[in-house]
């Protein structure tokens, strides 16, 4: 098939929209797919969309569209918005397509240190696509995303030559994360991994707690030019506390007794929220944070998931008491002063888990299987009979 690869051109901006439209139907989640304005803004700003289309030659039609979207600062890079025109499938132009995308990107122009993408579990397909373009399985966001129903993606990087050797990895793991760390650890290194650990000191008691009384309560302000505003003054200085590539907040989560205020991203469509950082630990604020959850159930959303560096230890352990769990680890997610640092993030999902109609690639098993065994050992075995 005599097919072209090139970056896609403002010109393009009719076609891609009836090209995605065509593949995923109206519930495409990404704006940049689906409204004018916001794909407009990408196509004139080739420094940071690195949009590629793939055409047939003979017709000069567009096949293929992907973009690889940047962060300069942070040096990473995202792909997302593979789609596949029907009438040029089972060709193998999507794996072809990424594999001249991220060559380019990542070798040829060194642009980017790692490019991650997240699959959808609907088919194993798109994970294998990756994964034949040297894309390591990293983990699952469980339940974040609201199509027809709450779907699990999979996390998948591929990384620039000589990035991992870099990793500063912690001598000691926090019991409660180092099974699904020492999971990563063995995927990207190839050998069996396993740490030190040291228990978490942080142990909440199981107990009632009035979670619905005025007395603490959280307010929630959604007003993006505002709390865009409010994180940049309060964190001017500071770029470690504001690592979250990709994620910019538009949620204000205040409690007024604990002096603290938490930056959010809140996507109203999938019920999705990123925790991006607060303006103290998250430790403040103990047993509050219950009822924080709680409130923002009440407000729609029903999936929470944040990032913490990996030997940052005191928040991991922390959450982890809060029935967040580890679900996915970015080796060498951060490169500093020589020295390329892990990410681990850890998600709670407000909605029943069910793993019953994932299709996922070989893998990926070991990291659902002990997702579900801590949920299983932090719903289930806490459970007393007196």
């Amino acid at each position: 098939m005599n097919t072209v690869i090139e970056k896609a051109n403002l010109s393009d901006a009719n076609e891609l929209l009836s090209l995605y439209l065509s593949v995923y139907g109206e519930d495409y989640p990404l704006d940049i797919g689906t409204k004018r304005s916001v794909m407009e803004a990408g196509l004139k700003n080739p420094d940071k969309n690195h949009w590629y289309v793939m055409r047939y030659v003979d017709t000069n039609q567009i096949v293929v569209s992907g973009i690889i979207q940047i962060e300069e600062e942070n040096k990473i890079g995202k792909l997302s918005g593979v789609a596949v025109h029907e009438d040029f499938r089972k060709h193998g132009l999507a794996t072809i397509f990424i594999a001249h995308a991220v060559n380019e990107v990542l070798r040829e122009h060194k642009l980017v240190n790692s490019i991650y993408a997240t699959a959808r579990t609907i088919s194993h397909s798109s994970q294998t696509m990756l994964m034949k373009n040297g894309f390591i399985p990293l983990g699952f966001f469980p339940n974040c995303r609201r199509i027809k129903t709450y779907e699990t993606l999979a996390l998948l990087a591929v990384f620039a030559d000589g990035v991992l050797e870099k990793r500063k990895v912690p001598k000691v793991i926090p019991d409660s994360v180092e099974p699904f760390y020492s999971l990563v650890q063995a995927e990207v290194t190839g050998e069996q991994g396993h740490f030190e650990t040291a228990p978490c000191l942080i142990k909440r008691e199981h107990q009632f707690h009035d979670l619905t009384s005025k007395e603490g309560e959280f307010e929630f302000i959604f007003a993006p030019n505002f709390v865009q505003k409010r994180f940049n003054e309060t964190f001017k200085e500071d770029h470690e506390s504001v690592f979250y590539p990709f994620h910019e907040p538009n949620l204000l989560i205040s409690n007024m007794e604990e002096g603290i205020e938490i930056f959010a991203a809140f996507s109203k469509k999938d019920h999705y929220c990123v925790i991006i950082t607060a303006n103290k630990s998250i430790i403040t604020l103990g047993e509050k944070i219950n009822k924080m959850l709680f409130a923002m159930k009440e407000i729609g959303i029903y999936y929470v998931e944040t990032m913490v560096r990996s030997d940052r230890s005191e928040p991991i352990c922390f959450l982890t008491e809060n029935n967040f769990l580890p679900s996915a680890v970015y080796p060498a997610m951060r490169v500093e002063e020589g020295y390329a640092q892990d990410y681990i993030l850890l998600a709670r999902t407000m909605v029943p888990l069910d793993f019953s109609e994932l299709s996922i690639h070989k893998s990926f098993k070991p990291y659902l299987d002990q997702y579900a065994k801590q949920w299983i050992d932090m719903h289930l075995n806490i459970l007393r009979v007196e």
